[in-house]
């Protein structure tokens, strides 16, 4: 299967619809909803946001990631990885890892010094752990939090 992973450039109704099915394989907080156009329209327009989407030759979306580019104090970039994920019906086909490549040259791409992410790795994200150390992450002893707003 050839492959096509790009930064998302312009609004397409039909992708948008795609992404939402696609973020339901991510996580049960995901309906299928088709993703919002501000949403996307924002992401695009943003110099520090991209979503970074998978293609196959016939157009059909089989992975994406959201990455965002955070500055530190002087000249420290990071990258952040929010969402990552990979159709079921596609995993396990090298589509990941293709991405993740994708992932870390934009990383380098926007001088960023490292790649930040979490993964709970519980649940349909339990194979998440296993990829990510195969591909070079390290799990850190560390705590997340989070707070609603």
């Amino acid at each position: 299967m050839n492959l096509t992973i790009s930064p998302l450039m312009e609004y397409d109704a039909d992708l948008a619809e795609q992404m939402g099915v696609l973020l339901k394989d991510l996580s049960s907080h995901y309906e299928g909803e088709v993703v919002p156009r501000e949403v996307i329209e924002d992401i695009i327009e943003s110099p520090w946001h991209d979503i970074l989407v998978a293609t196959n030759d016939e157009g059909k979306l089989v992975g994406m990631a959201s990455v965002s580019v955070i500055m530190g104090a002087l000249v420290n970039k990071n990258l952040y990885l929010e969402d990552f994920v990979v159709s079921h019906e596609f995993q396990h086909q090298g589509i990941g890892s293709k991405i993740w490549d994708a992932i870390l040259e934009y990383g380098r791409q926007k001088g960023c010094r490292r790649l930040e992410f979490t993964s709970s790795g519980k649940g349909k994200k339990a194979g998440a752990v296993v990829f990510y150390q195969k591909h070079g992450a390290e799990i850190r002893d560390t705590n997340s939090f989070r707070i609603e707003l």
